[in-house]
């Protein structure tokens, strides 16, 4: 059951925007991003502008650290087991090569909160994944 809502929050987030909700913070402090995020809502519209966040139980995590990585207590992937990444604290994008697919996610910290929006591909409907804080 697990393994489905994370494949049904993958789906929906790669599923391809065709804008983010907000704009990255360009400027965001990489002391702002490292450490333990854990998922607490996302965001999916049908298409018709009435998405809201919706809340998340047990969320997976990401973990940033201060050499570049990002490590995922899922996989990046559909169908590799790619668990660990790169991110580029200049862009505000993490990237992982998934086999013949390169998937991008942009984000950045908001009020404390950090948001990811998929970048490459893009969701068709505004779209993201809310984290809160839970480890520096």
């Amino acid at each position: 059951m697990k393994n489905l809502l994370f494949i049904a929050l993958f789906a929906t987030l790669a599923g391809g925007c065709s804008s983010t909700p907000n704009s990255p913070d360009l400027n965001l402090d990489k002391g702002e991003i490292t450490g333990k995020w854990q998922l607490t809502e996302t965001l999916s519209d049908p298409g018709d502008g009435s998405g809201t966040w919706q809340p998340v139980e047990n969320g997976r995590t990401l973990e940033f650290t201060s050499n570049g990585l990002v490590k995922s207590s899922t996989s990046f992937c559909h169908e590799e087991d790619i668990n660990e990444t790169s991110y580029d604290n200049v862009e505000n994008m993490i990237s992982t090569d998934c086999g013949e697919n390169t998937f991008e996610l942009k984000y950045e910290v908001k009020d404390g909160d950090l948001y990811v929006y998929p970048h490459n591909p893009r969701c068709a409907e505004a779209c993201g994944s809310k984290y809160e804080k839970i480890e520096d």
